[in-house]
């Protein structure tokens, strides 16, 4: 599927773009920081689903004009808004083409673009440092009414640089905002920064960082993007809107900062100083973690446009804009992963939404021998993802869509004997916000193994033969009603001849479960021999 790259300069011509699309609502009203403003938003994901527009609040309680005033919300809640953001057609790319054009985009370093330096920018416009500094003077959400307060990053970029190589890192690490001038910082372990900072920490130093907030949406992107190999991410957002992003230097540590950012915030991680951070609507639903010691980010300097706009996002429950995102990159992570292990016969991965983008991941396979779906499992628990995600693995046939939770759900019912293709691996170290796990348990998880493939092993038997009972060749399981003869092609593509039109009004989804067996490259495949029925 060709891409057309639309390189934003910036936030605001990603704004013009989406309203001029249909793609945005702006709200007026008079919102509350404080919950409110949380609440509107998850409204409109819960009730609109893929149809909720991204949000511009203009009229924000305590931030009124001229000052800070505006929050820009919801973007990527959706997949046809990822396929707008990068260059497909919305219509017809689904979640699968996304994941295979984000790795291509992260193979082909011959189409990274490094930044581009300049020397002045938006994001200069106002500098503020000493007691100029207020994090608060901008509209920063309390989110979710449990939360444990305001949240300065939930959809940023935090850059940081790798004392030892000098390569920078972007990354998006949640920071709870606690003092005009302090925040707390989410870091892992197993997340790039967190290598980053135990190199600090070795060092007894303090770790420059750069917050950048309301960023272009190409980067937005890249800075949640797992990879396996080392990449600027700067650079592949660069590959992915078709221009360089410049950048500037930044006034008080050595960094540099996309130039048409709406805000910046310059400081540093403390090596020493831990605050308690949290509870945080977390992206499985729930509030599950309590509040724990984090790092403290200590701001030297705030740079932002002449009114800036604030660019944030909701955690919680199904489906955010998190787990949208979520669901394409680390499919394409764990795609990769089990390519690169050579693992036989995988054909399509998938992050569903309705698990988070996180907790399942169903791999679709061509089977030829028994124990792929272990080798598969194994392969996802061992990677450096896992301690967050995959706490769950469904494999199935070829003939299932990954992506088609209705599809999979068929296939667990109807291809899995529970004796025989479940399996549970007790206390496995990973996923600390798994609300099922209580609080003094939550370095571990129970992990499960769902082979809902046909058995390989069976004999074939006549009884299912290919064309009929006794007819053709014998089959190991037993044919389903897919559309799968030369009579199934030919309604196919004679359909417009019957005059069939969906009604105007219904109830539900505008398309069936096993829409996907009506394309005529699958049914040419059945009567191949190419797939079994």
């Amino acid at each position: 599927m060709a891409a057309f790259p639309l390189a934003f300069a910036d936030l605001r011509a990603w704004i013009d773009y989406l309203e001029r699309h249909g793609q945005l609502a702006r709200v007026e009203a008079p919102v509350h920081w404080h919950s409110e403003l949380g609440l509107v938003l998850r409204r409109a994901w819960d009730v609109y689903g893929d149809a909720a527009p991204a949000l511009l609040f203009t009229n924000i309680i305590d931030y009124p004009p001229p000052g800070p005033h505006r929050l820009f919300t919801g973007a990527l809640r959706g997949h046809h808004r990822l396929a707008m953001l990068m260059g497909l057609d919305p219509a017809a790319a689904g979640p699968a083409q996304l994941v295979e054009h984000l790795l291509e985009l992260l193979h082909d370093r011959r189409r990274h673009l490094p930044p581009k330096q300049v020397h002045d920018g938006p994001v200069l416009e106002n500098v503020l440092t000493g007691d100029a500094i207020d994090l608060f003077r901008f509209p920063i959400p309390h989110w979710n009414e449990r939360d444990g307060g305001r949240y300065l990053g939930t959809l940023h970029c935090v850059i940081t640089r790798d004392p030892d190589s000098g390569a920078c890192n972007y990354g998006t690490y949640r920071m709870q905002a606690f003092t005009a001038n302090e925040a707390a910082i989410n870091i892992s372990p197993s997340q790039h920064i967190g290598g980053h900072f135990a190199k600090h920490l070795r060092r007894r130093r303090p770790m420059e960082a750069a917050v950048v907030i309301g960023q272009e949406p190409a980067l937005t992107l890249l800075a949640t993007c797992p990879t396996h190999d080392p990449v600027a991410e700067i650079e592949v957002a660069g590959a992915l809107r078709g221009a360089p992003i410049e950048v500037v230097r930044c006034r008080t540590v050595d960094l540099e900062v996309p130039a048409h950012a709406e805000i910046v915030v310059e400081g540093y991680v403390d090596w020493q100083e831990r605050r308690m951070e949290g509870p945080f609507g977390e992206f499985a639903g729930y509030h599950g973690m309590p509040p724990s010691p984090k790092p403290v980010f200590k701001v030297n300097a705030v740079l932002h446009r002449d009114d800036p706009i604030f660019r944030g996002t909701l955690e919680g429950h199904p489906v955010n804009e998190d787990h949208v995102m979520s669901s394409v990159l680390f499919s394409a992570y764990f795609t990769e992963l089990l390519r690169r292990l050579g693992v036989p016969g995988v054909r399509r991965v998938a992050m569903p939404l309705d698990a988070a983008g996180y907790g399942h991941c169903v791999v679709s396979i061509r089977p030829s021998a028994a124990g792929q779906a272990d080798m598969i499992a194994h392969a996802l628990w061992a990677s450096r993802l896992s301690p967050f995600t995959v706490k769950h693995v469904i494999v199935v046939d070829e003939d299932i869509d990954p992506w088609n939770s209705e599809q999979v759900n068929w296939s667990i019912a109807w291809r899995v004997r529970a004796t025989e293709d479940i399996k549970i691996w007790p206390r496995h170290r990973s996923l600390r916000t798994d609300p099922r796990i209580p609080p003094e348990e939550k370095d571990f998880c129970d992990r499960m193994l769902i082979d809902a493939t046909r058995p390989v092993t069976w004999k074939p038997r006549s009884l299912w033969g290919y064309e009929g009972v006794e007819k053709g060749r014998p089959l190991r399981f037993p044919p389903s009603t897919k559309p799968s003869t030369v009579l199934a092609r030919q309604v196919n593509d004679g359909w417009q001849r019957y005059g069939i039109t969906p009604a105007p009004c219904y109830n539900g989804k505008p398309a069936g479960m096993m829409q996907s067996w009506w394309e005529s490259d699958l049914i040419q495949q059945h009567i191949d021999g190419r797939m079994d029925p």
